[in-house]
């Protein structure tokens, strides 16, 4: 089954929705630019970036469409993986136990965990026993800092 994907630009700064048939899903239209073209920047595809005046528009996604499915192939043949959805201050912390003020001032602590895939995100690990974690929010931080050893 295809996705359908309709524009909500009344909702949280406007978001593509994305009708996959037993579920639905979202993505910000600045989150869309954002990844875009950091992809773009990576896989050297300036020509698929979408530029700022495209924003919410089919247009802008099917580039983002298009960027991601160009890191899934390069992934496929060589194993290459993006850090476009990485989190800048965490990249080298993974394994470890840190305290972020986020941009909202809010304090949290967390282990630094990685996700799978050709697109992988920094993950928030609450403890050594858990089995994963959500992916990081609150960036950029105000401040990173390690409180603990190696996991």
């Amino acid at each position: 089954m295809s996705t359908k994907i309709t524009l909500n630009p009344g909702y949280a700064g406007g978001v593509y929705v994305l009708d996959h048939g037993e579920f639905i899903t979202c993505l910000g239209f600045d989150v869309a630019l954002k990844k875009a073209a950091a992809l773009a920047a990576e896989l050297n595809s300036p020509d698929l970036s979408p530029e700022l005046t495209e924003r919410g528009t089919m247009m802008a996604y099917d580039k983002y469409a298009a960027l991601v499915d160009k890191a899934r192939q390069k992934n496929l043949a060589t194993g290459w993986r993006s850090r476009a959805d990485l989190t800048a201050e965490l990249i080298g912390l993974e394994g470890k136990r840190v305290e972020v003020i986020d941009c909202y001032g809010d304090r949290r602590r967390f282990i630094v965990g990685r996700s799978t895939g050709w697109i992988p995100c920094h993950l928030e690990i609450k403890s050594r026993s858990s089995s994963g974690g959500e992916a990081v929010w609150g960036t950029p931080f105000r401040s990173v800092r390690t409180v603990g050893g190696v996991v």
